[in-house]
């Protein structure tokens, strides 16, 4: 009697390697094979072929070799599963929920929808182009926003502001300054007789109680961790030499010119620091070595470091002198066990932290305080949400929301 053979798998265990990647890669977690769903097969063959053979893992950045090819029935949607939701972060350009939540089907309907319209105009300028690729992004957006309003793919909710300052305990400190006739950029409020921003404001309130300010955002912990991890970074066996176009070229409108640093393909996922455990174990121990934070001791590191770290810092757009020196300033203000902390949970999940970080510092005597600015009319982004939520349980910082409100008409 022969041998009966398997059963071929069904795939009925499978996971997407990376959420993020606009054609899906999945993994079954059965048979080991990588496939593709077939839904996505069309668009993927004519618009983006050169990702068809691999995906990229989102924990490690691994590349994994797709075995499978397309297979029928492998996405949620088509087994009739929940959609998977991967938001993108709120930036510049891209901060409505309809662009974070839906960036995939824009990018879908907008690609195939130019390429109609190029077909048909195959002489069209540059700038005709791309005024057409605008009028279809435009048109896009209003479907889906039809499309979500009627019929909703993803489940849009966060928490809300109030929320947040209730869960952790945030105090609101109320000023009411006197807003600008005339605003300028970045500039609504009265300090004095002149035009200052909010956090200009707020900065002197409370340094007429005596504390002293500096403004932070994320830029100066940007530089702190380039300079006080860079040798951690580089010596790494699977990091790779990196070329990108100089920063500060960029920012100064010159011409541009390569830039190389060594990354390794994971660096800033959580993935990273899973992985190299024993070696960031290794790093915190180097620079602490005495089993004790010392602020002189890290400020010769960082000062010695400095020099050497240009390119990885230039890499995280960390270049700019003034961020350098106020980071350096953070060591001086700060104690040493929260400089630690602050690099401890940047090295966890660098991509997923590096923004979101309060506008202010200040600081008196032993007392350290950070300080959200947010004028009347302002709400707590994404970003600055999840970082209140981890301050709870990782970084510890003083914390407080200064929120402006109008003087009310007399």
């Amino acid at each position: 009697m022969l041998p009966t053979m398997p059963d071929a798998c069904q795939h009925l265990n499978i996971e997407c390697l990376n959420e993020y990647e606009l054609i899906r890669k999945y993994r079954c977690g059965d048979c080991g094979e990588v496939m593709m769903c077939s839904c996505e097969e069309e668009f993927g063959r004519r618009f983006l072929a050169h990702q068809l053979d691999h995906g990229v893992e989102l924990e490690t950045q691994a590349r994994i070799p797709v075995t499978l090819g397309f297979q029928p029935n492998v996405c949620n949607a088509c087994r009739g599963l929940p959609l998977i939701t991967a938001p993108t972060a709120a930036i510049p350009g891209r901060t409505s929920k309809i662009k974070r939540y839906y960036w995939r089907e824009l990018y879908f309907m907008v690609t195939e929808r130019s390429a109609e319209w190029h077909a048909k105009q195959p002489h069209a300028t540059e700038s005709g182009r791309r005024e057409i690729r605008e009028r279809i992004e435009k048109a896009a957006l209003t479907e889906l926003k039809e499309l979500h309003a009627a019929a909703p793919k993803y489940d849009y909710y966060e928490p809300s502001q109030a929320e947040i300052i209730e869960r952790y305990e945030v105090p609101v400190q109320p000023f009411y300054p006197q807003y600008a006739e005339k605003p300028e950029k970045g500039a609504v409020v009265m300090l004095d007789e002149v035009v200052v921003s909010p956090e200009v404001f707020v900065a002197h309130e409370f340094e007429r109680d005596g504390w002293s300010s500096m403004e932070l955002e994320s830029a100066p912990f940007h530089a702190l961790f380039g300079v006080m991890m860079w040798i951690l970074i580089g010596a790494d066996a699977k990091a790779q030499m990196v070329e990108f176009g100089s920063r500060a070229a960029y920012e100064a409108g010159e011409t541009s010119f390569p830039i190389r640093t060594f990354l390794p393909p994971d660096f800033g996922t959580q993935g990273y620091s899973t992985r190299r455990k024993k070696e960031i174990d290794e790093h915190f121990a180097f620079i602490t070595p005495d089993g004790e934070p010392d602020r002189d001791h890290l400020i010769w590191l960082f000062d010695y470091w400095r020099g050497h770290s240009d390119d990885l810092r230039e890499y995280l757009w960390a270049h700019r002198d003034n961020d350098v020196d106020r980071a350096r300033r953070l060591l001086e203000i700060l104690p040493p066990e929260n400089v630690l902390a602050v690099l401890r949970y940047l090295i966890k999940d660098y991509w997923g932290r590096f923004v979101g970080w309060p506008d202010l510092l200040l600081w008196r005597g032993d007392e350290i305080l950070m300080v959200e600015v947010k004028s009347s009319s302002d709400q707590l982004s994404t970003e600055q949400k999840k970082w209140i939520a981890n301050n709870s349980t990782e970084l510890r910082f003083p914390f407080r929301i200064a929120k402006l409100h109008r003087k009310p008409r007399s």
